[in-house]
């Protein structure tokens, strides 16, 4: 992937291309939604968060998170019931933050955060790949990316949003050697949600990489200090709260049957997950499979094309919940999700997209259905992944 100057340099104008095609994705969300309360039955299970029709965007992990919001963290040490304990702290505690200050409700402050913070992330992330590879090529990405059909959850009560807003700030700071800058995006992202923690090895990797012997020696302690800081931070609340450090791990077996970490692990190690893939299922959960395998190609294709520490990145985005998830029950169901802050996947996709045109616009045509499907399967908790 050769290095392109940008052609507007100087202009605003792409920006504003590419927060138009993110609101267009986001009116196919919308559209989305409104199919779903006109068209789909709702079923007794589904969990409201309120009356208004975008309060549909609350499901699944949203619930446990308006509970945080709501109530705090609870555990009563029992790790084979299903706790709010497991999920990271720092998106639950912005939207409540932001409900005490502004009188927002729970459930409005969470979708502020995540729409906010999803806007904002297209924007960084533009401006990354524009600086990077050009105009044409961060548009392309910013496309791919905003009609994937995981980004649903760029405008629900996920921690998606925030996530992918920290990290493409992270590798900004990374890309002008702003390493404790990067060490402390990084540390907030951690305390978003588990993928944060890849962001240590990257900050090492180009810290290495660009090294004067004695300032890397300096720095090294406080980078990691800051880049792991959500993570022990939260431990030591946990530890005072609950009595344990690592109940954030020990609550995971709830949510996998019974598996344990170990368990999990060893089977990933084994390849059994890769055994299990469902390829002939075209429902969401089953369309994973299939995206897993294309996040590998993509993660090879990539090796000569991007910056190292993004191809690193990536491949630790995906091992990530391989090694800790998929050798559980779900198996490669929740893939997609999982990758959808991996931006160098989408880079990578749109620089191969770019060489044939009509096939880029007929896969975001593609993503923008399934995205459409996704977004009212998603508004009746249906499982999506």
């Amino acid at each position: 992937m050769e290095m392109r100057y940008p052609t507007w340099k100087d202009s605003w104008l792409p920006y504003c291309l590419a927060i138009l095609i993110f609101f267009c994705s986001r009116v196919v969300v919308a559209l989305g939604l409104v199919f779903s309360q006109k068209y789909l039955p709702s079923g007794p299970d589904v969990w409201s968060a309120g009356p208004i029709w975008y309060h549909q965007l609350l499901q699944w992990d949203s619930e446990w998170y308006f509970k945080i919001v709501t109530d705090g963290y609870q555990y009563n040490g029992d790790p084979t019931v299903q706790q709010n304990i497991v999920f990271y702290p720092l998106y639950p505690m912005l939207a409540r933050g932001l409900a005490t200050i502004s009188g927002l409700t729970p459930a409005d402050a969470l979708l502020l955060v995540s729409n906010v913070a999803g806007l904002l992330a297209i924007v960084v992330l533009f401006k990354l790949v524009r600086e990077e590879f050009g105009d044409q090529l961060a548009l392309a990405t910013t496309a791919l990316l905003s009609f994937f059909p995981a980004s649903v959850l760029l405008s629900a009560g996920y921690t998606e949003p925030l996530a992918l807003l920290l990290i493409v700030s992270f590798f900004h700071a990374l890309k002008r050697k702003y390493y404790l800058s990067a060490a402390l995006l990084a540390g907030l992202a951690v305390s978003t949600r588990s993928t944060g923690v890849v962001l240590l090895p990257v900050l090492l990797w180009e810290m290495w990489a660009n090294r004067d012997q004695t300032k890397f020696l300096l720095a090294l302690l406080p980078s990691v200090l800051l880049a792991t800081s959500g993570l022990w931070l939260f431990m030591i609340y946990l530890w005072s709260a609950f009595g344990t450090p690592f109940a954030f791990v020990d609550g995971q077996t709830a949510f996998h049957q019974g598996t344990t970490l170990a368990t999990r692990l060893v089977a990933a190690l084994k390849f059994e997950p890769f055994t299990r893939m469902m390829l002939n299922d075209w429902n969401p959960w089953g369309q994973a499979s299939w995206f897993t395998l294309l996040f590998i190609i993509l993660i090879v294709l990539g090796w000569s094309r991007l910056r190292s520490s993004w191809t690193l990145f990536a491949m630790a985005v995906l091992l990530l919940p391989y090694l800790t998830l998929s050798g559980g029950p779900a198996g490669f169901v929740s893939m997609s999700r999982f990758n959808l802050v991996s931006f160098p996947l989408f880079v990578t996709l749109a620089d191969l997209g770019l060489r044939a045109k009509w096939l880029l616009a007929g896969v975001i045509g593609l993503f923008g259905a399934s995205l459409f499907m996704n977004t009212a399967l998603f508004a009746r908790r249906i499982w999506i992944g």
